[in-house]
């Protein structure tokens, strides 16, 4: 957005210089020639455009003389020099003149007569700063920043923002980031402001960012600011959002139904936001993903599923793909059974159906095929020995396609939705974990009571454990929990921010915190979290696995589909190693009270950031 703008602003500027070229051109060549062009010309479009772009070079070239001659009679005059590199460089911004190339070249031999005549004058160093990108500005930038303690506090913002943006080119958000902080500090109205508020939040410095949001002076154009509003919605609190929002709107700068609704939303109050999209009249089929998206989500928030139903309706036709659509659907058919069949919805019900089968049925996939394996290793003679005597593989496929099914399903029901583009920022509404976390108890309660069948099948003895148990047990699993707490102590030093990278165990123990502070997070995620899921991965899973496998392929298979279902790329190595741990401790000690433990104490070192 920022870059189409600036080449607006400097289109217009080319167009006023060509246009003051074109009639100085007309009253001198009317001074010196009357003589028209002729029909043969007139005819020729072509011809005629060259003319006039032959008539335009020579006025530049006049002018570029007429620049020469000035600076040889004030050779010392870096404002001079400074505006004849600025002449040219207006003439390189298009690209339909014929004699661009020469233009270039123009400017880059006036960028070296400035550098070698004004060696160390600030603003010709920062013009040539200006005009280098990437790897090549911070090589001839950064040496400037030493020299820059004389400069002016404006001058040394710029040598920063430029520097902020070659370190972006690069890839580098740190030192972007850095760069940006100081240049806002130098210069409140420089450009890099949502940078900088961008790098202060995912440094967890909200209170810093939304300080700098607040002093900053409003810009004078309303893309400008609908990017800082948009910052503050991604980034900062729902006041801050607002905040910036309402000194927009005092200062008469007209934003944008989709930023003032995506305000709103932020806040929670997601009617107002229906109410502000309600003013874009936009046909549906003519608006862009991020508003589509918001509209969904807005929608779904609050309760309207004509509006919902009109969305999902309108990106199936777009795409045709149903199983993109089918947590949202299946949100719609909680709120309005009878929105849900309308027959152009039809086709995504299908999908949501089919999908609902895949998830139920998909574990008796694997269990077919574990199967054939246990039978083919018993004719070898190769008899598996269960964990334990009374599960069995349709126990395993039970209990994970319940557990999968109703985490899933329930969790669409109340609060799916749809990721319509996945480039389109979605918007954080506030206290959003906590109805999260509420589902989720609902998801577990649900859970609990379908898994009683299984759960009395494990003798006592089979939670328990049997046997003696060994000291020398307990080092894998103190190894496991040492490296919980190295990424623990990791995690606390990075600072993240709460609104950037949020996983959905994080997200959840988010909500448990505001609902019922640590101690509703610890019974949750230490106490009934570990029961359950240990009695579905470890109790059933792997049981009913090492019935018809040899252990260490059943500890493998559980621990990756244990480490899958946490939806967490970044954790997925550290949770499958913490499940083949769990698993190995249900051999040895041959119950679930070990692994139990193990899962809620690995589950506290996390709630404990």
């Amino acid at each position: 957005m920022f870059t189409s703008h600036r080449r607006t602003h400097r289109q217009a500027w080319f167009v006023a210089a060509l246009t003051a070229l074109a009639a100085w051109t007309f009253s001198q060549t009317s001074a010196a020639d009357d003589n028209a062009p002729t029909y043969d010309i007139l005819i020729s479009a072509e011809r005629a455009s060259g003319l006039v772009s032959n008539d335009q070079k020579a006025a530049y070239e006049k002018m570029l003389g007429a620049y020469s001659a000035a600076q040889q009679q004030r050779p010392d005059d870096v404002t001079l020099a400074l505006a004849r590199c600025n002449f040219i460089q207006r003439f390189t911004w298009s690209e339909d003149l014929a004699w661009i190339d020469d233009a270039s070249h123009d400017l880059d031999a006036c960028r070296a007569q400035l550098e070698k005549q004004f060696p160390s004058n600030a603003e010709a160093l920062l013009f040539n700063l200006d005009h280098r990108y990437g790897k090549d500005a911070t090589s001839y930038g950064e040496p400037l920043v030493a020299q820059s303690a004389g400069w002016t506090s404006a001058q040394r913002a710029r040598l920063h923002a430029a520097l902020s943006r070659a370190y972006a080119l690069q890839k580098n958000d740190t030192r972007a980031g850095e760069e940006a902080v100081l240049a806002i500090h130098l210069d409140p109205a420089s450009d890099r402001l949502v940078d900088a508020v961008r790098y202060l939040a995912k440094k967890g410095k909200t209170p810093e960012a939304t300080a700098l949001l607040a002093a900053s002076p409003l810009p004078k154009n309303a893309w400008q600011e609908v990017a800082r509003i948009n910052i503050a919605v991604d980034a900062l609190s729902p006041a801050a959002a607002r905040a910036e929002l309402r000194r927009a709107e005092q200062a008469n700068l007209k934003i944008a139904a989709y930023t003032r609704a995506r305000v709103l939303q932020r806040m929670g109050d997601s009617l107002a936001a229906q109410a502000a999209l309600s003013t874009d009249k936009t046909p549906l089929n003519s608006q862009s993903p991020a508003l589509r998206q918001l509209r969904l989500d807005v929608a779904l928030d609050a309760r309207d599923a004509k509006a919902a139903a009109d969305v999902i309706a309108d990106q199936y036709s777009r795409t045709h793909n149903s199983m993109q659509l089918t947590s949202a659907y299946a949100h719609l058919l909680f709120l309005s059974p009878r929105m849900a069949l309308r027959p152009d919805l039809l086709p995504v019900a299908i999908g949501f159906l089919l999908y609902a089968g895949l998830i139920v049925g998909s574990p008796g996939m694997l269990m077919f095929v574990v199967h054939y394996r246990g039978v083919v290793r018993a004719r070898k003679g190769k008899p598996s020995t269960p964990l334990f005597a009374q599960i069995g593989l349709r126990h395993a496929w039970y209990a994970l396609g319940l557990f999968t099914a109703v985490l899933t399903l329930v969790m669409a029901f109340r609060s799916g939705t749809a990721v319509l583009e996945p480039t389109v920022d979605r918007v954080g509404q506030t206290g959003w974990e906590r109805r999260f976390l509420i589902t989720y108890l609902w998801s577990l309660f649900f859970s609990a009571v379908g898994l009683v069948w299984v759960a009395k099948r494990i003798t006592w003895r089979g939670w328990w454990g049997r046997g003696p148990w060994k000291r020398a047990w307990l080092l894998p699993p103190a190894a496991m929990l040492g490296v919980g707490i190295l990424r623990l102590a990791a995690l606390m030093h990075a600072n993240a921010s709460p609104h950037v990278g949020v996983s959905l165990v994080d997200s959840l123990e988010h909500g448990a915190k505001s609902i019922g502070g640590l101690p509703l997070a610890i019974a949750i995620f230490c106490l009934i979290v570990p029961v359950l899921e240990e009695l579905v991965f470890r109790g059933c899973l792997l049981g009913g696995l090492s019935r018809h496998l040899s252990f260490g392929w059943s500890n493998l298979i559980q621990a990756g589909i244990f480490a899958s279902m946490h939806h967490d790329n970044s954790k997925f190595v550290y949770l499958f190693f913490l499940a083949l741990v769990a698993g190995w401790l249900v051999r040895k000690t041959r119950g679930l009270a070990m692994p139990i433990l193990l899962h809620a104490l690995n589950n506290a070192l996390f709630i404990a950031i």
